[in-house]
Parts: C-alpha cells; structure tokens; sequence
C-alpha cells in the first residue's frame, strides 16, 4: 500500500478538477479514465488525485511543471490509443459461457484489451435469470439493448470517438461544472440520468423533453471502467468495488484526501473493509476522508445508479 498515501511527496502542478463531485459515479469513473490515460501517456508525471473541501471536490497532483491544455491534449492522445482495444462483435453484453471464453483467449496477449474483457464478465458467472446460458454481466452494466440502448457498442464509440470537439470536451468536463448539453450517448451511470414519466412535466422520451450529456465525462469513464475487473465466485461475479447481494448491490469508491496513484485507488477498491459500514473508519489510516456508496436499482426495464450516500470518516 505504499503508493496509497503520499502526502510527502513534492508536488509540481496542481490542477482543481471542478467538474467531478465526489457522489457521482460518472465522475468517480471519469477520474479512474484520467490517471489511467496519464500514466499511459506520461507516466513520468505520476499523476495523482485527492479529494480535498467540503463538499470533497478532486485535485490534480502531477510530479511535473504541466499546464491544464497538455494535461487535456495527454489525455486525450492516451484515450485514442487505448480506444484501438474497444471493439465488439455483439452490442450488448449476452455471450455464452463458450463465446466469452474465446473473447477472452482472443485478449490474452494484449494486456489492455484483456483488462478491459476482465472488466465485462467472467465465463465462470452464469445469469441465473437468462433462459439461455449466459455469462453475468458486471454490476456497472445498465443497459442491454433496452431502448435501443447498446453497452458494449456505446462503450466502443466513446472509447473511439474521433471529433474536433474532444480535446474541448475533455476540459469542459474535468474543468467546469457539468452543464449537461451534448448530444451522445451514455452509460446511465450519472444519477441525473434516471428520468422516469412520473416525475417529469413532459415525455421523457421526446427530443424536446430529453437532458443533454457530458461527452467528455463518458469518454474518460469508458477508459476508467476498464479497471474495474470482475472475477468469478461461489455466490457468483464480484467486481471491484461493488459490494452486496445481487438485488442490492452498492458501488462503493475512496475520497482520498492525499494524493493517491490510480493503483493506490484500485488497492482502495479491492479492500474488504470499503463496503463495510462499521470497518470502512479503519481506511482513515490509509488517507481515506470519506466512503461514497451509490445503490445500483431498477425502474421497470432500466438500471440506474443514484446519486452516492457519503460516509465521512
């Protein structure tokens, strides 16, 4: 855990990133999407993030004297070159134990494409429910096909996305309040993306009536949920920092508030204490300030994750 908690080392940049609150899942993710870009790209940097204030808000620590547009143009290049692992034969995630199986031999070279599979599913973790044999998605999944609503083609086309407007994007997004007025697709992952007809003056589902996206934010987290690897057991799939019974399962991630490495956080993730609410206070030695647990529901046919409980400690 010596890459948790660095707090003494020397730190040549800093960089609020006001764009990601600490109870939003989307953003958490995003923020995985950042560190793990700039290490790609310049992993002498050591980018670092903490979650400093109250509210907790993200900060940027880099070992190096950087400005805000090389960190975007970084990370930006990063995400092009991760993006070429993004590809799918089917739009969602509903293979067969023996089709996953090839998928993941198929990966087995190519580190980043054999994390990225690691974070989809397990051929050792059946759906109970699926008439067919298929493997359990992971947790993060919220959409398959529902609405025309694709996963893994939708995870393709941000992670691959080629646009004038990225590198814009991607400061909008790190770098200001979210303003929710893009036009792409998502992952339900925002909890302002839960738009049921009850509670709305209009049909949701009508061009006028619909809320915008942040394409920068979805573009890091398809990078960011990669990380995020599901492995099978007894009771069926885990994935990293998910915590609870099938029906009631929370998505749970570290406020750091020093400086903490992408596998400083993964560390943090994995512990068994992270989902517990009585043993998460013992993360404090670790630098950890607050829990952030987002419950995963369903409203009829959709999954979504609301917006996180805080648990300061």
């Amino acid at each position: 855990m010596s890459d948790v908690i660095l707090g003494d080392e020397p730190t040549a940049t800093t960089l609020p990133l006001r764009g990601l609150e600490a109870d939003n899942l989307l953003a958490f993710l995003a923020l995985l999407g950042l560190l793990r870009a700039l290490d790609a790209a310049r992993p002498e940097w050591q980018a670092r993030a903490a979650w400093q204030g109250i509210p907790p808000r993200a900060v940027l620590h880099l070992a190096s004297p950087v400005d805000a547009q090389s960190v975007i143009a970084q990370t930006d290049a990063a995400i092009r070159k991760l993006g070429r692992n993004y590809a799918f034969d089917e739009h969602d995630l509903k293979y067969t134990p023996a089709e996953f199986r090839v998928l993941a031999r198929k990966a087995r070279r190519n580190p980043q494409r054999a994390r990225l599979v690691a974070a989809l599913a397990s051929d050792g973790a059946l759906k109970r429910s699926s008439k067919d044999a298929q493997v359990a998605a992971t947790p993060l999944c919220a959409m398959f096909g529902q609405g025309h609503q694709h996963f893994l083609s939708r995870l393709t086309g941000m992670a691959t996305r080629h646009d004038a407007a990225n590198q814009a994007d991607l400061a909008r997004a790190l770098f200001e309040p979210w303003r929710y007025e893009d036009d792409s697709d998502s992952f339900r992952w925002d909890p302002i993306e839960d738009r049921r007809y009850a509670h709305q003056f209009g049909n949701p589902s009508e061009t006028r009536n619909k809320i915008g996206t942040v394409t920068g934010a979805n573009r890091l987290a398809a990078i960011g949920f990669a990380v995020l690897a599901s492995v099978p057991t007894a009771s069926g799939l885990a994935t990293l920092g998910v915590s609870g019974a099938r029906r009631e399962r929370d998505v749970c991630w570290p406020l750091v508030g020093v400086p903490t490495s992408l596998s400083g956080y993964l560390a943090l993730l994995a512990h068994p204490w992270l989902g517990d609410d009585q043993k998460a206070a013992e993360l404090a030695a670790y630098g950890v300030v607050a829990i952030a647990r987002a419950r995963r529901y369903q409203v009829d046919k959709y999954f979504n994750f609301e917006r996180a409980r805080l648990q300061f400690l």
